[in-house]
């Protein structure tokens, strides 16, 4: 659903002091003359140019193509780093929030089973993924796409949370796994 900004002139800030304005029985120099209705259209165009920047700034969903794309580009770094032992790239590709709590030593244990049985998660740019939830933005703007590189007879199963930074999505979150294909969803 798309942010919509309702603007009326009559709700904006400072239209009390306008009305006041206009109610004065004092004689207004030629100055001043006008004001009060710059002064409001000013008001409205204020309004408007922050409501669109809000509606910017609110990303959307991106479509199936780029949902892919972010998924796999995931699934190779997360697969370069246990293949190379080095989480930097993937820690450097997380939200500032998401490098605060996790130096690449701490991802390196995390991802540790993966990389110990040596689970190949860079075939997942073999497949399309299925998603288990429909990938959408949650109330602060973060995109959740959870669901699963269905190989049989094990999965990959993921769970990702990206928050859009300057424009462009980043790890905010990550679960990965391999699983049963037929273990519950």
């Amino acid at each position: 659903m798309a942010a919509r900004a309702d603007v009326s002139a009559s709700r904006l800030p400072g239209r009390e002091f306008l009305s006041t304005l206009h109610s004065l029985q004092v004689p207004r120099p030629a100055f001043w003359r006008g004001v009060a209705s710059r002064v409001s259209g000013l008001w409205l165009a204020f309004a408007l140019m922050a409501a669109t920047a809000h509606a910017q700034a609110t990303p959307a969903v991106p479509d199936e193509s780029g949902l892919a794309r972010l998924v796999w580009s995931t699934m190779v770094t997360l697969d370069n780093a246990n293949r190379t032992g080095n989480y930097d790239v993937l820690q450097q590709l997380g939200t500032p929030q998401f490098q605060k709590a996790n130096t690449p030593k701490a991802l390196a244990g995390v991802f540790a089973p993966l990389r110990n049985r040596r689970v190949d998660v860079g075939r997942a740019i073999l497949i399309t993924p299925t998603y288990y939830i429909e990938p959408a933005l949650d109330s602060v703007g973060d995109l959740r796409l959870r669901g699963a590189f269905e190989y049989r007879p094990s999965a990959i199963r993921f769970d990702v949370i990206y928050r859009n930074v300057g424009g462009g999505w980043r790890i905010h979150a990550i679960s990965v796994a391999e699983m049963d294909a037929d273990a519950p969803r």
